[in-house]
């Protein structure tokens, strides 16, 4: 699971005044939702009163010592027993305030963060963010009133030696749980130990991800792909890099390659979010069923399909 961090300051890093938000920011509450929607959000007692009401569309968990029941929440006494609670959820995002973001910030691995470019008077404000948490996301909004700017920061935890393969397979895991700075810190490391075409391929795909540079990116998936011409793995990443460089149509031919040579459940998914996957051979069968996942893969391989 990851633990994650959301909230708005102010460029003084102001955070709430009065026990309410100094500001009503459409834009904000609007990115707050598609951020957090469909997940657990965990919060203070008097964060959760400031809100006045269950966020609508997902599960809320509020910490207090004394409240014993709030209809639509659930109750933690700490804050472990809040993380505790949402264990086996993807993303737990902790919505406040000051002393629960402080508190919370040597478990966190992820920070959302959106910046007011004004100036507020306050009397609670965001912490000071660590060292080791890399900016991977900025969207600037100098168009808004006030102007606003959207980050987002991971934290890069420090990789203690290991072989080659110990760095991949914890790279490996960092991706699984979209940690991709943490991946590429140990892709860079297991490559100055041995050269793999699949942690070359693997660290263009969390360059892309973590903001990198595409060329370079792409450089890295494409040689990785002359080792080794018939991974599908790495056809995957290829295909993805592509997409995100701005070649969809590129990136898609990749991505059906892969299918073609084997395709995996990554592939099928990834060609699923671009609502393009073609239908199944036999219309009349479920598209699971055996027949037609392996007619499939035959017509692929034929270029027929």
């Amino acid at each position: 699971m990851i633990i994650s961090l959301i909230a708005a300051m102010s460029e003084e890093r102001v955070i709430g005044r009065d026990g309410k938000l100094p500001w009503q920011i459409p834009a904000d509450l609007t990115r707050f939702k598609t951020i957090t929607i469909g997940h657990t959000v965990l919060m203070g007692r008097k964060t959760f009163q400031s809100i006045g009401h269950p966020l609508p569309g997902r599960r809320n968990i509020v910490l207090s010592r004394t409240v014993k029941q709030i209809e639509g929440c659930e109750i933690a006494r700490s804050l472990q027993e809040g993380i505790s609670a949402a264990e086996g959820e993807e993303e737990l995002f902790i919505c406040g305030g000051q002393e629960i973001f402080r508190e919370a910030l040597p478990f966190c691995q992820r920070i959302y963060l959106t910046i007011v470019h004004a100036s507020f008077q306050g009397d609670v404000y965001f912490p000071q963010i660590p060292e080791q948490f890399q900016e991977t996301y900025i969207e600037e909004r100098p168009e808004l009133t006030p102007p606003l700017s959207f980050l987002v920061y991971e934290k890069v935890e420090p990789v203690r030696g290991g072989s080659a393969s110990d760095l991949r397979k914890k790279a490996r895991e960092a991706i699984q749980r979209q940690l991709y700075f943490l991946a590429r810190n140990c892709l860079e490391q297991s490559l100055t130990l041995e050269d793999d075409p699949a942690a070359r391929s693997d660290l263009g795909f969390c360059l892309v991800k973590s903001g990198g540079d595409q060329q370079t990116a792409l450089r890295l998936a494409e040689q990785a792909l002359e080792s080794r011409p018939a991974d599908p793995h790495l056809h995957l990443n290829l295909g993805r890099i592509q997409i995100a460089a701005g070649d969809k149509e590129q990136g898609v031919a990749t991505l059906r390659k892969a299918m073609g040579l084997g395709g995996g459940p990554e592939i099928i998914a990834a060609l699923g979010k671009l609502g393009i996957r073609r239908p199944p051979p036999i219309k009349s069968l479920p598209r699971s069923h055996p027949l037609n996942k392996y007619l499939g893969l035959f017509l692929s391989r034929l270029g027929l399909r």
